[in-house]
């Protein structure tokens, strides 16, 4: 069934051909495993031809949507004839498939000879030029249209696509590297650039926000892995960062924490990192980003570390992140995730002497990092069931009658809009202090964007609260509260 169907011509990234032989039949079989893996649920046979693939399928659309996400492939292109016999035969053909698509637009023609052949590349390229003269207009420099005329042993190979691919190396050519994961813009498309140069991506996930911070992170290298790990399997490790970071608030100056804080994360991630066997560190930093990013910083940071820090984004700029994050899929699902490394309003310091850092981290309880690494949870992001995905029961669509509302946005916003009757709790504020709120009361937070709500619900739920938070965002909120038929809000 799949010998039947036309081809697929896989292009693979330029730069696996600059390669020695040996080298390039490792990307090469690497490359063949990934695309595998990938198209594991839809029919096909794969075969080497003259450093090109062909894939042929049943079902080219469904494969079409799948190999852009494969690492190792500069282009595709699928084939929508092949004609054996003379020149004149692969004219008309290619008059009879491609006059439409050139109609009204400059086209140009190429050709490439793959094995023998008796027809010249240069007398294909005139006459089958030629034969679309009129319907299009030639233009060998910068065509809209590009007709490919690929000669083979069994016949002329005709296509008229040429679609981009992912470039790159192909998954898993350069071992394994374990990418701190926060779910943020930042970290995940840092991991998508780890990669796209051939490694093979673990991730580490220092939890301070609990299980809604946690279901929210899941959900971004999950995707990251279904979309763009094919031929891996990778595991997301869990470790619970809440005491570690209790114990550096309540040692050590304020100014200090955020250096402090990445300085626990990268000694976590490299106790994560030898158990897996991984050789480096991927982050998500940029320079002068925010304060831990400066070159001062992050010199005092580095030493935290025995093993290589990978950082792609390190010339970035954040919308340059963004408009990567939009590309690979993780932008709607970052955006929903809240910052839990900003652990105070104090001015962090921009400027740090490692000796000075090294003295304060001393004075914290090494014990408790230990501890939290080895306790950290493994879960495998592909095997993940259904009920596993599920929100941990912290969110309500509704606006639950009787209950008190709690605005967690910052004053100024407060002021700007609110639901009536809502008390303003500034999310860093609710965080320190709730425990003076009483407990006989039902609570509904809620947020900009619903995710720094759901990890105060969560918390107040573990002191003992009946607390939920609203699912969604500002503009839903607004329209669940016209819906329910009460008054315009505040």
């Amino acid at each position: 069934m799949t010998e039947n169907a036309l081809p697929i011509i896989i292009r693979q990234a330029p730069e696996m051909h600059l390669k020695s032989w040996r080298t390039r039949r490792k990307f090469r079989n690497a490359l063949r495993r990934n695309l595998r893996a990938a198209l594991a649920d839809i029919p096909h046979s794969l075969r080497v031809n003259q450093g090109r693939l062909l894939l042929r399928t049943p079902e080219p659309e469904a494969a079409a949507e799948v190999l852009p996400r494969i690492f190792g492939i500069s282009s595709f292109s699928p084939v929508e004839a092949v004609v054996q016999g003379e020149v004149e035969a692969i004219c008309r053909v290619a008059r009879e498939r491609f006059t439409e698509v050139v109609q009204g637009r400059t086209y140009a023609v190429r050709c490439v000879r793959q094995g023998e052949a008796r027809f010249s590349t240069q007398d294909i390229e005139r006459r089958v030029g030629a034969a679309l003269d009129g319907p299009g207009q030639v233009n060998l420099d910068h065509p809209e249209v590009v007709v490919g005329v690929e000669l083979q042993p069994d016949g002329a190979h005709l296509h008229a696509r040429r679609i981009p691919g992912a470039g790159g190396l192909p998954v898993g050519v350069q071992g394994r590297a374990l990418a701190l994961l926060s779910g943020g813009f930042d970290s995940a498309v840092a991991a998508w650039y780890a990669m796209r140069r051939g490694a093979a991506v673990d991730f580490v996930f220092c939890n301070v926000g609990g299980a809604a911070h946690e279901h929210l992170v899941v959900q971004v290298a999950r995707l990251l892995s279904e979309r763009w790990a094919a031929g891996t399997r990778p595991r997301l490790f869990v470790v619970d960062f809440r005491e570690p970071v209790e114990d550096l608030k309540s040692r050590l100056p304020a100014e200090l924490w955020q250096v402090l804080i990445k300085r626990l994360m990268y000694r976590a991630a490299c106790g994560i990192a030898h158990r897996i066997q991984a050789q480096a560190l991927v982050t998500g930093e940029a320079l002068s980003q925010v304060s831990s990013q400066t070159l001062s910083n992050l010199n005092s940071i580095d030493v935290a570390s025995d093993l290589p820090v990978l950082r792609p984004l390190i010339g970035f700029d954040k919308q340059e992140i963004m408009d990567r994050a939009r590309e690979i899929g993780t932008f709607a699902l970052s955006e929903g995730v809240p910052e839990f490394c900003a652990l105070t309003h104090a001015r962090p310091a921009v400027s740090t002497r490692r000796d000075r850092i090294d003295h304060h981290e001393s004075r914290l309880d090494g014990a408790l990092l230990r501890r939290a690494v080895e306790a950290a949870r493994e879960r495998d992001l592909l095997a993940l069931s259904d009920e596993e995905l599920v929100d941990p029961g912290i969110f309500t669509d509704t606006l639950p009658a009787g209950a008190r509302i709690l605005d967690c946005r910052p004053r100024s916003q407060y002021r700007e809009w609110h639901l009536p009757g809502a008390e303003n709790h500034p999310a860093d504020e609710l965080a320190e202090g709730f425990g003076r709120l009483p407990k006989e009361d039902p609570y509904l937070l809620y947020c900009s964007r619903g995710t720094q709500a759901a990890v105060l619900a969560e918390r107040l739920q573990a002191a003992g609260y009946r607390a939920q938070a609203f699912r969604g965002d500002l503009a839903r909120l607004k329209r669940t509260w016209t819906h329910s038929g009460a008054d315009t809000p505040a």
